[in-house]
């Protein structure tokens, strides 16, 4: 059983969230993963890079976000402990990323390198199992994002955020979270008001 003092144990929970996991197989991917030291606004990567790693939270929270033709940053999502940060896409094929990781606080992650990531899929059958669910999981979120997006007004919009993720509210400066849903700091700022008053 991996040591609970370790970073480990919140890995260990968040696995075993969704799949069953016994300890046995936890042992063949401790040994993979890395530990890794961030600093608030480092980038993990940048667009134009290729993507080298796939990233636990232990602690922190990251984004990722895009830089549009115009130069403005738009925040697909943010990941506090607990969660993964990756762009599989460009691990898997070696292309080239237009996504942007970034830390956003210091913090303290576990990584798994391109070849340890494509061990543990191949060879431990649970991590298999939990990463086919998790991105089933992540896939229908941005999905319903990207409808809910689609039809809600700005008030709606943060509205929604409040409900889903009221602590990144105390955590996040209001320019990024304006940035997440789309809208200006100014609409952001008019819309708390209203709600406020």
């Amino acid at each position: 059983m991996p040591n609970k003092n370790m970073p480990y144990a919140l890995l260990l929970t968040e696995l075993r969230r969704v799949v069953s996991f016994p300890d046995k197989e936890f042992l063949k991917l401790a040994p993979l993963i890395e530990k890794v030291e961030v600093r608030k606004n480092e980038h993990l990567l940048k667009a134009g890079d290729i993507s080298r790693s796939v990233y636990f939270i232990v602690e922190g929270c990251l984004r990722q976000y895009l830089i549009n033709s115009n130069g403005d940053e738009r925040n697909i999502y943010f990941k506090v402990e607990g969660g993964w940060c990756s762009e599989l896409q460009s691990l898997l094929n070696k292309t080239p990323t237009d996504l942007n990781l970034q830390a956003l606080e210091d913090g303290k992650l576990l990584a798994l390198n391109e070849k340890n990531w494509i061990y543990a899929v191949t060879h431990i059958p649970p991590f298999t199992l939990y990463f086919i669910k998790a991105q089933q999981e992540t896939n229908y979120m941005l999905k319903k994002r990207l409808g809910e997006a689609t039809i809600e007004t700005p008030e709606e919009k943060y509205m929604r955020f409040l409900a889903e993720e009221p602590q990144l509210l105390l955590r996040l400066p209001l320019f990024q979270i304006a940035a997440y849903l789309g809208i200006t700091p100014e609409t952001l700022s008019r819309i708390r008001k209203k709600i406020s008053t």
